[in-house]
């Protein structure tokens, strides 16, 4: 008996797959600010970095037209290094283009320090930052893209970099807020937008100097690789991300092995040493990195690490020890800590000041005090009806004493008895109501001015 169903055809079915169309500059920055807007706190205000160059332009040309989908406030800041002799013309091209754009437009000069450890590209690249670091805003927006982190792998490959270094730029940089929309973006595509949309932009003729190692990079380097290897600008994009990766990785060890070692208070000034003393040598090294790093210094070299470590895990208990990272700072240890400490700090010159309500005050050493009104803790308010509250710094003999079931103390013994170390001490200030001593930082407020549980007080913090 015959089947009833139909034979099977033998043709196959298939449908072909529509071909996505890429997508357009604009997508990728748009794409990239919703990200960054859900990821963290919303984005209100940006800052973009203006140099002048196809790329900065182009990339302040994308965030003015992104600001017609998403609310935000936009400028630019453009930093006067006064090394080249058209730096003037760079700043009126600037100012005119955010004029055209009606964008505000911060201009910032900086002169290069006549000794240049970081030479002339590090100490100009470090003063930028600063300069863009202190913007007003949300995020501050660079222009650098898929060659200049090629460029920047390259350099950080020949300078013997670890894997901090070689991981090169990030995408997003939450501690500083820097944001770099275009790393994944080839320098062709840039220039292709900025023809399609007839941008103008200036050429800065110091690109073309192959004394700076970027440059021999940018114009003799990457040209023979890229002709040998056609897609060795992604290749090297895929693996500084990688390398990215295995960064987030040792930064995550290097936490747990701090977390049960380093009390929040003094998280990012002291460290430990028992801390270093419990793990293998290369754990070791990972917290140190990762302690230099919150403290914002600049890693050392492999020689220095191993010297740190060294003198910290073998020196006694009572040993001086100064280990100088940079020409601004120095790492000592005091019992059983280390601290990252200014070098050369001066002999403390006497001082006084008054205090005239504001909520913070700048010593003469740069530290500071804030003040806070607060119930039944601090100096007690009412001593201030017809005093003023003076901060001077130690001078000898003062006395003091917080607690009234001890004793009256000096200051100096008070010191000597404390885990405070030495080179703090001499630069403690002090807080005097009138002629008494009233509050000393960490060791509280003299009985005679303590207020009761419902008296109004002032706290000072240090």
């Amino acid at each position: 008996m015959a089947s009833s169903k139909k034979p099977l055809s033998n043709k196959v079915s298939a449908t072909t797959p529509k071909k996505t169309k890429p997508l357009s500059l604009l997508d990728v920055v748009e794409m990239g600010f919703l990200s960054l807007s859900a990821s963290h706190k919303k984005t209100k205000s940006m800052t973009v970095a203006l140099s002048g160059g196809v790329d900065s332009v182009v990339l302040l040309h994308l965030l003015h037209q992104l600001q017609k989908t998403q609310n935000f406030t936009l400028k630019a800041s453009h930093v006067h290094h006064g090394l080249s002799k058209n730096a003037d013309k760079w700043v009126k091209f600037c100012e005119k283009l955010c004029t055209k754009l009606s964008v505000p437009l911060d201009i910032h000069h900086i002169k290069l320090p006549q000794k240049k450890s970081l030479g002339i590209e590090g100490e100009a690249r470090q003063l930028r930052y600063e300069k863009l670091l202190q913007s007003q805003t949300d995020l501050v927006v660079l222009a650098h893209h898929e060659d200049d982190q090629a460029e920047t792998f390259l350099l950080q490959l020949i300078r013997g970099a670890g894997v901090k270094g070689l991981s090169s730029m990030a995408y997003f940089d939450a501690t500083r807020r820097l944001w770099r929309p275009l790393l994944n973006t080839s320098r062709i595509d840039i220039e292709k937008y900025a023809k399609k949309h007839k941008l103008k932009w200036i050429e800065d003729e110091s690109n073309q100097n192959i004394d700076f190692d970027r440059n021999f990079i940018r114009s003799k380097v990457l040209p023979i690789l890229k002709n040998r290897f056609n897609h060795i600008i992604k290749v090297i994009s895929r693996s500084t991300s990688h390398l990215a990766e295995a960064q987030y990785l040792l930064d995550d060890l290097a936490k747990i092995d701090l977390k049960s070692h380093l009390k929040s208070g003094n998280y990012k000034h002291k460290l430990k040493v028992k801390t270093l003393e419990k793990l293998s040598s290369a754990r070791a090294k990972n917290v140190l990195r990762y302690w230099l790093e919150i403290n914002e210094q600049m890693m050392p070299s492999r020689d220095l690490l191993d010297e740190l470590l060294r003198q910290v895990l073998t020196a006694k208990k009572d040993a001086t020890m100064k280990i100088y990272l940079s020409k601004e700072f120095e790492i000592r240890r005091y019992q059983d800590e280390i601290y990252i400490v200014p070098n050369n700090q001066k002999i403390q010159k006497n001082y006084e000041m008054i205090w005239a309500g504001e909520s913070e005050i700048f010593l003469p050493n740069g530290q500071k005090l804030k003040f806070k009104k607060v119930k039944g803790r601090g100096i007690n308010l009412k001593f201030l009806s017809n005093q003023k509250l003076k901060i001077r710094n130690r001078q000898g003999g003062e006395s003091f004493k917080p607690d009234s079931k001890r004793p009256t103390k000096k200051i100096k013994q008070l010191l000597q008895e404390s885990d405070l170390p030495p080179w703090e001490r001499e630069f403690l200030p002090l807080i005097f109501i009138g002629d008494q001593l009233a509050f000393v930082p960490n060791f509280g407020v003299d009985i005679k001015f303590q207020p009761k549980p419902r008296e109004v007080g002032l706290e000072v913090i240090f």
